[in-house]
């Protein structure tokens, strides 16, 4: 650790620099789209030939207004090339600058890897393209020790696209020396072993994506089946494969892309497998297809006791909840909880009764009583967690009548207390709120509680919804609406490129509409 410090500092000025020139031009792409500028009007009519005067054009270019200079034109003028498409000139300007006598900026290295990169995707690149990106890894890498996150970026999807993944594997690890991979990197990375037959070293890139809450991207997906199709012909060691891509998108609760919906489709259709789109009832969670009913996938025991052992540690042992109330308001609520636990449902009171808007009064209070009426008659206990300025309101002491209650001061958030008192409760208490609580899941730090607090969401979360004038109090799903195996198959969820959610309102469900369904033949 001591020799990486001392070479972060060695190499500060150049580090520096370097993102200098990277964030210059990832400002200049943005100003593109809301500014005016002579010199990117310019360079727009570039095009058609690949033989262009490059020195003339770099003059013409720096004598127009604008914000490039001959420090920075030849990495926006890559850039701009690149992003619009037009190869053979790029191509073109890359030789240009590789022939000149100049040493090469690091913006300039940057644009150029990036433009092989991109290139590559539908081309094979020649000898000395591949040879530049080899020399730029060893140069970057005598020159700086140590590479910013976007070199490193830049300089892993180049390599990538000349199957170098040893090195490529060693610039990831570089990358999380001072931040996360993007998505990108981790996918083409992958995509790159699998497409070299590395399966194992896949698979451990993989998990690492995961942890860092990078889900696999279509190009991922694509060449592991790929591997897969081209490794094995065995119809039963081609099954056993396949169905771990699919144990990989259940395990992680992923939504893929109709792209690779479709092409699992295709590569299930190989074995001779039913399979088909469809769509999956919200009620019943019933597949429109097959009529199977998909499970609701309850926490044991031992995944709610982890759940409730993060709640103890963060929200209450840790500062999390403390930066949102007061000591003696934290230790009031908690000798609550313990004297009237348990419940068998926790209103969120403020949110439910702005379910109707900024209405007077009387309409939120109407509402809530609804709420409570609709619990009672089941027979629910009831915790209702509310605000100290809603105890202004006329009427509401009929409701508390009617529950417990707790009211926090009006400067606290109210979020973690309603999740605290239902996990607290018990494995059985359900919540009622119209908030998704994104916020709360993001804050958790580990992919595995993330994962348990979105399943123990589904099944316990009510929702109050005023679609029309009519109060819709919406019940927990019936189902997990994850991918599932069962005895005939496969059930996955995907995102459809038609559906859209414009004007919908937002009931925290994922969309029952796109789906997958693999069954096999019964022999």
């Amino acid at each position: 650790m001591s020799l990486i410090l001392k070479n972060l500092n060695v190499c500060r000025k150049g580090f520096q620099f370097g993102n200098s020139y990277i964030n210059f031009v990832s400002r200049f792409v943005h100003q593109q789209a809301v500014s005016h500028n002579d010199q990117l009007e310019f360079l727009k009519t570039i095009s058609g030939n690949a033989n262009c005067n490059w020195t003339e054009i770099k003059n013409d270019v720096l004598c127009k207004p604008g914000i490039l200079n001959s420090k920075n034109i030849d990495a926006v003028m890559l850039k701009v090339l690149v992003t619009n498409k037009k190869f053979d000139e790029a191509l073109s300007f890359a030789k240009y600058l590789k022939s000149s006598h100049n040493e090469l900026s690091l913006g300039a290295i940057n644009a150029l890897l990036n433009l092989y990169y991109e290139y590559s995707k539908e081309n094979i690149l020649s000898d000395d393209e591949k040879q530049f990106i080899l020399d730029a890894n060893k140069t970057l890498y005598e020159k700086y020790k140590v590479l910013d996150s976007t070199t490193c970026e830049k300089l892993l999807h180049a390599l990538c696209s000349i199957n170098e993944w040893k090195k490529s594997i060693k610039v990831l690890d570089d990358i999380n020396l001072t931040g996360t991979p993007s998505h990108s990197a981790y996918s083409f990375l992958i995509a790159t072993l699998f497409k070299n037959n590395k399966r194992a070293d896949a698979l451990k890139i993989i998990e690492k994506s995961v942890q860092n809450r990078r889900p696999l991207q279509d190009i991922a997906y694509d060449e592991w089946m790929k591997y897969i199709l081209r490794k094995f012909k065995d119809k039963e060691t081609l099954l056993k494969y396949l169905n771990e891509i699919c144990h990989h998108i259940s395990n992680n609760c992923a939504v893929v892309s109709a792209a690779t919906a479709q092409r699992l489709k295709e590569s299930y259709e190989c074995l001779n497998w039913n399979v088909n789109f469809t769509q999956i009832i919200q009620q019943s969670g019933k597949c429109r297809c097959c009529n199977k009913t998909l499970d609701c996938l309850t926490l044991s025991e031992e995944e709610f006791s982890i759940l409730q052992k993060n709640v103890k540690e963060k929200l209450i042992v840790g500062s999390d909840l403390f930066l949102k109330t007061s000591p003696d308001e934290l230790n009031r609520f908690l000798d609550f909880i313990n004297k009237t636990s348990p419940y068998d449902v926790v209103l969120d009171g403020l949110n439910i009764a702005y379910s109707v808007g900024k209405s007077d009064i009387n309409n939120r209070i109407k509402v809530l009583g609804t709420v409570i009426d609709h619990f009672i008659q089941q027979k629910k206990r009831i915790l209702l967690l509310g605000r100290k300025h809603m105890l202004k309101w006329r009427q509401l002491h009929y409701l508390t009548r009617k529950t417990e209650s707790f009211f926090i001061e009006d400067i606290s958030q109210d979020d973690p207390y309603f999740i605290t008192a239902a996990i607290l409760s018990g494995a059985h208490t359900d919540i009622v709120s119209r908030d998704l609580l994104r916020g709360h899941r993001f804050s958790m730090q580990k992919e595995q509680l993330k994962q348990l607090f979105q399943r123990w969401q589904w099944q316990h979360q009510w929702m109050v919804l005023l679609p029309t004038y009519k109060l819709v109090i919406q019940p927990p799903l019936k189902f997990t609406p994850i991918a599932q195996k069962n005895e005939s198959g496969w059930h996955l969820p995907y995102i459809s490129e038609k559906n859209s959610t414009f004007g919908q309102i937002n009931t925290g469900i994922p969309d029952c509409s796109s789906w997958l369904c693999l069954r096999q033949n019964s022999k």
